[in-house]
């Protein structure tokens, strides 16, 4: 259904509603090269594409978190964004050995303006090597969320995470598998706040691997 976000509503989510706290280090690695891309084909076209961040030299992937809106803030504006932002964790595998790890760097392209982040999901063994994507396609007049939740596969032991998104939507296909070591970057789809309008925050991402 279609809704107005009142102004007062909208500040207050500005300024009280975004968990804008994060755990280990933000560092980006500029020249670092990548090898292949992983896509998924379920993401909906809302917004624009952000900066690709890449882990530093000699870090992989290992965890993740989600930054993910609430029932709360569905209440309380009538407009649910499910998924708004996605980090990846990165390890150096020759100074690590299992997780939960202490040592690690932070990499995130653009993130919606709604939710919390949730605590990190690591793999017990390898790196993240591919993922999937859930979505909820175009609603029409009714709510649009984009993507709501997202699944990565581990090398090592074939342990598979789930993020804990919300449940809207279908799990699409599965990226193909890394052919390096593992995922080492990150950009993401994400739909700038509408005003009254309906917000979807983030709708699609890529992942990137490094040899």
């Amino acid at each position: 259904m279609s809704r107005a976000l009142s102004l007062t509503l909208f500040s207050f989510l500005a300024v009280f509603g975004p968990n804008v706290s994060s755990v280990g280090r933000f560092e980006r690695s500029i020249s670092r090269p990548v090898g292949s891309e992983l896509k998924v084909h379920n993401g909906m076209r809302w917004g624009s594409w952000g900066q690709k961040e890449i882990c530093p030299a000699g870090m992989y992937a290992t965890g993740f978190s989600l930054k993910v809106a609430g029932m709360w803030e569905s209440l309380l504006v009538g407009d649910n964004t499910a998924l708004n932002g996605i980090r990846l964790h990165c390890i150096d595998p020759s100074k690590s050995s299992s997780g939960p790890y202490e040592d690690y760097a932070t990499v995130q392209s653009d993130v919606g303006s709604w939710g919390k982040w949730s605590d990190i999901k690591w793999c017990s063994n390898g790196f993240l090597t591919s993922f999937q994507l859930r979505v909820e396609t175009y609603q029409g007049t009714w709510d649009d969320t984009a993507a709501n939740n997202i699944r990565f596969n581990c090398s090592g032991n074939g342990q598979t995470l789930q993020g804990s998104g919300t449940s809207w939507g279908e799990w699409g296909d599965w990226s193909v598998t890394c052919g390096g070591k593992g995922i080492c970057g990150i950009e993401t789809m994400v739909e700038e706040p509408q005003g009254v309008g309906d917000d979807t925050a983030l709708n699609d991402v890529r992942m990137f691997c490094c040899d």
